[in-house]
């Protein structure tokens, strides 16, 4: 399968000119749109509104196709030759770079996208102009899909992806136990906060577990009960303040902040509580973010209710925050308070080492990716590192690359 050449660098500028205003007005680039969606129908569409989607390669070009090394260091951007080579190498580190251009048709309009973003817009009624700012990429990108169709006829076309398409823009498993092979330190500092004692413990606890709440309940919960068992988990892990502080103290040195009016309910009345728990208006908040973090990275300790009483369901299965999530849970049923928690043998098969950790493309951001592992029970997810990358990729179990196919 053969190139068709224009240096990744030059495509990446257009892409960033064009992408800021992808609506395609003038006759010619809009012909050739036209024209590459009428070639792209004859391969099969994924899901709705006619998504279709290739592989698009490209050369990364020479290093004066990158730019002008006496620019970068009259700006200041590099200091010397070597470096200047180093920055084109780590924003281009292959031979060939590759775009996914995706094609779709909703309500008479055709979109383009290149690399999940809107590249070119084709609403028939746009009125027509002079203006061709969008013609060069657009005739690079129909030459593309042309080559492309052409390699899919003669069979060439998947044998070539998948025998040239980057690692890192690829998805994957490792086993725990193996990337802590080739990255020991890992493993120490991962563990270096529970002991052995504690781990065996755990996995007694969670063998235990039943599927969806604990065994026991509470007759109440009130809202010194919930900061009581906050300071638990607080001290397990041992948080700041947690020889000096009050609960309430440390919750609000700890937790996330929008409590939603937790704190203002009376300390010892479980009817205000249980009122303030089912009052619809009170949940714009993070009441139970009870250790602060980022989007994935925070501890939940949720109260929970049914006929029988009241528990605690316990959430915070990132990598990052697992030795204290398991810390706090640890803590929790040490004091005979009911907790159930989320993901709890997948946090088990995490300490031991025989979790899989998902490899991620590099354009994705590694979390909240469970839906590119469908049939796995993966919670954490990473992009392929930049340090021992070899060992890993053998030590990898690869998915295949999603075929093209004619209709």
């Amino acid at each position: 399968m053969k190139i068709i050449h224009i240096p990744a660098p030059q495509i990446d500028l257009m892409l960033y000119q064009i992408q800021q205003h992808p609506a395609v007005l003038d006759d010619k680039t809009k012909h050739l749109i036209t024209t590459m969606f009428q070639k792209i129908q004859d391969i099969t569409n994924y899901g709705n509104d006619e998504r279709r989607e290739l592989w698009i390669p490209t050369d990364r070009g020479t290093i004066e196709d990158f730019g002008d090394f006496e620019e970068y260091l009259t700006e200041g951007e590099v200091s010397s030759r070597d470096e200047f080579e180093e920055l084109w190498l780590s924003e281009y580190p292959d031979s060939i770079k590759w775009y996914k251009l995706t094609t779709t048709i909703y309500e008479n309009t055709s979109y383009v996208f290149l690399d999940n973003k809107l590249t070119f817009e084709v609403k028939p009624e746009l009125q027509n102009n002079d203006i061709k700012d969008h013609y060069e990429l657009a005739e690079w990108l129909l030459s593309a899909v042309d080559n492309c169709l052409t390699a899919l006829e003669k069979g060439e076309y998947n044998a070539f992806v998948e025998d040239h398409f980057p690692f890192r823009k690829r998805t994957g498993k490792i086993l725990r136990e193996d990337f802590w092979c080739i990255f020991p330190d890992e493993k120490a500092a991962y563990l270096k906060d529970i002991t052995p004692d504690e781990v065996n413990r755990f996995f007694n606890l969670i063998q235990t577990q039943p599927p969806d709440s604990p065994a026991k309940r509470l007759p109440e919960m009130t809202h010194r009960l919930f900061l009581d068992s906050c300071r638990l988990g607080y001290a397990a892990n041992h948080y700041a303040g947690t020889d000096t502080l009050s609960s309430m103290e440390l919750y609000r040195s700890h937790a996330d902040g929008r409590d939603d009016g937790l704190l203002d309910i009376p300390e010892d009345s479980p009817e205000d509580f249980a009122a303030w728990y089912h009052d619809e208006r009170m949940r714009s908040g993070h009441p139970w973010e009870v250790c602060r973090g980022g989007n994935s990275t925070h501890i939940s300790l949720y109260a929970r209710c049914d006929n029988r009483g009241w528990w605690f369901t316990l959430v915070g299965s990132s990598y990052s925050r697992s030795v204290e999530t398991v810390k706090f849970y640890l803590a929790l049923n040490d004091h005979g308070i009911p907790a159930f928690l989320c993901d709890g043998q997948e946090l088990a098969a995490m300490l031991a080492g025989k979790d899989y950790i998902g490899i991620v493309p590099e354009e994705v951001i590694p979390s909240y990716c469970g839906h590119l592992f469908p049939s796995e029970s993966i919670i954490d997810f990473m992009h392929l590192p930049c340090d021992y990358t070899e060992k890993i990729i053998e030590a990898v179990t690869w998915y295949p690359l999603d075929k093209v196919t004619f209709k």
